[in-house]
């Protein structure tokens, strides 16, 4: 476990913009960066960066934190792990103390899965470079296919030996169990037995990486084809950190590229992309052999919103770039296919061309998608009409998903031109596709809502929706939430700045006085003995006190975002990064929008309104309370007491309320 000074240090040193924009292309908008949140799929950019914060938060699906926090959730790193990147990347050295066995037991299956890949990664690469067998068959493959050294070194590319165990006793002799070796999917256990195998064996390897490099699974590849059939490529099985429709290979290392060129090339094997990477070409990705998926396109749209297809142009080939490209065109990305002759791939033609060449023919022979179906269905349909006929429907299909209507006008009028056909004909089959295209949709939804049989429709109860259910929970569990919040959100915003308030003297006459926001506000709750009912705000709250009251001194705020807690973490980036504004109760009842603090007088106005609208919500529930005691209470004198208490309280509320009203009417 890193020692607190050392984290200090690093929150001290980490730029949170360099960080994030190793992973999410960022753009200055004022004095924060700004893009698409990695955590959902969004369109227009909502994810906010504040380099003199050190936050993020993404205003659509609500996510923030510090660095460490994105590597966490964007990694799936632990937070130690995360520390570690961090002190690396800014050279900062740290002093650790011994795990506990508590600490041990806390690190999850996410973390082990990580390690036990990273540790075959190294082992598989040894075998490669240093092992005899490893040398004569997987290096020699390598070296075959062109490959340097600087590239297999590059990539990490590794052998699995032929033996049944080689791998599993390698591993079990490094400490690691039966479990967590056939949780990776690195061995296998046999049916009907103990035994245990290695799943990869007598293959070259191809690590898979994440965006940050760090290793999901594998990819490997038989080079011999004795014995039983056998599958040319298998897969690490589909994990807790690994999926296989969900990764690009290559994208860590392409990442950069494709920002700066704009533009992705798309290719199928894993060798196609190494030796296009090695030949200069280093803004191309692979899929490694599947069919392409939304999550994958997804990845790209990151980086880039134009894509070039480089796939083998025999039949499979083509069939599978008409399917990405609908796919590519649902996605809103601008695509461009690459044919290459016949039995050539973009492995082979890479290494038959001189480099400049081979860059020359993929940027000349880029034909929109348009063009490639057109020209390619025409040549097949030639004079026949029914032919004909099925090429213009498939090609309306395809714009068909175009979601801009201008841009589907300007497509139409392309085909119009190349099929020597109206627009007018086109355009109303078009309609006709997209009308049938809503229709299906419809009934779709119709058929899914009547498969509820009649008991289960007199009994269904329709779900709240997640904002209003969770509004609903803080309300019945935190009353107080939005004024407990307001109270929060001042401290973490403007703790240190200063706020002039009237405080009544010894001869009770008025005074102003200045104080520092912070001070003033834990003072004043807690001469009135005020408790958070949010257990997560007091702890904020209880922070501060320490701070100011015992160590005499302002918390800097790496103290909340860099906190080991990470809901204080989560919660602080929240509010540092979300305009203070007037609880939805107050705001609604006096009709009225508080502006975020710009200066000394909206300062003074919020800080004292916040506390007055706390302390006026905390008498009301207090009053409440008494009643409902007095109802349970038999003894008179005791109704006495509570009604006096009461009558003072109900005194002290119309006092405040009296201030509040006069504060928001100012």
């Amino acid at each position: 476990m890193i020692l607190q000074e050392d984290i200090a240090k690093i929150f001290d040193a980490t730029q949170i913009v360099d960080v994030i924009s190793a992973f999410v292309p960022l753009k200055k908008r004022g004095t924060n960066y700004i893009g698409c949140c990695p955590f959902h799929n969004e369109k227009t950019p909502s994810f906010v960066v504040s380099p003199s914060k050190g936050i993020f938060k993404c205003f659509g699906c609500g996510e923030a934190g510090n660095a460490a926090h994105f590597l966490m959730k964007h990694e799936h790193y632990s937070y130690p792990e995360a520390l570690h990147y961090l002190a690396n990347k800014y050279g900062i050295s740290i002093q650790e103390r011994e795990l506990t066995e508590k600490d041990k037991l806390e690190q999850g299956k996410k973390e082990e899965l990580f390690n036990i890949n990273e540790f075959a990664r190294k082992y598989f690469s040894n075998i490669l470079l240093n092992d005899e067998q490893g040398k004569a068959i997987g290096l020699s493959y390598f070296k075959e296919r062109d490959l340097s050294d600087e590239t297999i070194e590059k990539w990490n590319l590794g052998y699995s030996k032929e033996g049944w165990q080689d791998f599993y006793l390698h591993a079990k002799k490094n400490g690691y169990d039966d479990e967590i070796l056939k949780l990776s999917g690195l061995t296998i256990e046999k049916e009907n037995s103990k035994e245990m195998y290695d799943r990869f064996r007598g293959r070259v390897i191809f690590p898979i990486y994440n965006i940050g490099g760090r290793t999901l699974g594998f990819t490997a590849r038989i080079l011999s084809s004795s014995g039983k059939t056998k599958a040319k490529y298998v897969n690490s099985p589909e994990s807790d950190i690994f999926s296989k429709g969900k990764v690009l290979f290559g994208l860590n290392f392409a990442k950069n590229a494709i920002l700066k060129e704009d533009l992705c090339y798309l290719v199928e094997g894993n060798m196609d992309a190494i030796t296009l990477s090695q030949n200069s070409v280093e803004n191309v990705v692979a899929t490694s052999g599947t069919a392409l998926t939304l999550d994958q396109i997804n990845l790209i749209k990151r980086y880039t919103k134009n894509v070039t297809i480089l796939y083998d142009g025999d039949s499979a080939g083509i069939k599978a770039a008409f399917r990405a490209v609908d796919l590519f065109v649902e996605g809103g990305l601008n695509v461009n296919i690459v044919l290459f002759p016949d039995g050539e791939d973009p492995d082979s033609y890479c290494r038959k061309l001189p480099q400049e060449e081979f860059k020359s023919y993929i940027k000349d022979k880029a034909e929109n998608f348009i063009l490639f179906k057109t020209h390619l269905l025409l040549e097949d349909a030639k004079d026949d009409p029914f032919k004909r006929s099925n090429l213009i429907k498939e090609i309306l299909n395809t714009i068909s998903l175009i979601a801009d209507q201008i841009e589907r006008a300007a497509y139409i009028q392309q085909c119009s031109s190349i099929l020597n056909m109206k627009e007018e004909i086109l355009n109303n089959a078009l309609t006709k596709v997209l009308r049938e295209r809503l229709l299906s949709k419809k009934k779709l939804e119709k058929t899914q809502e009547s498969s509820l049989d009649s008991e289960e429709k007199q009994e269904y109860i329709p779900e709240i929706s997640p904002k209003k259910s969770q509004k609903q929970i803080l309300k019945d569990n935190f009353p107080d939430e939005q004024q407990e919040r307001s109270i929060i959100s001042l401290l973490l915003n403007y703790g240190d700045k200063e706020t002039t308030q009237k405080v009544i003297q010894d001869d009770n006459t008025e005074k102003e006085e200045v104080f520092l926001v912070c001070s003033f506000l834990i003072g004043d709750i807690l001469s009135d003995d005020i408790v958070f009912d949010n257990p997560l705000y007091q702890k904020v709250f209880d922070i501060y006190k320490e701070y100011i009251l015992e160590k005499q001194t302002l918390p800097n705020l790496s103290v909340f975002t860099a906190n080991e807690d990470e809901e204080i973490q989560n919660l602080s980036a929240s509010l540092l990064m979300s305009n203070y504004k007037i609880s939805d109760l107050w705001g609604e009842k006096w009709k009225i929008s508080v502006p975020l603090p710009q200066n000394s007088n909206t300062i003074n106005q919020n800080v004292k309104e916040s506390l007055l609208s706390l302390k006026l919500n905390k008498l009301e529930r207090k009053i409440y309370e008494i009643n409902e005691k007095i109802k349970q209470e038999d003894n008179y004198e005791d109704q006495l007491i509570l009604l006096a208490q009461i009558k003072t309280f109900k005194a002290i509320k119309k006092i405040i309320s009296s201030e509040l009203k006069r504060i928001i009417t100012k």
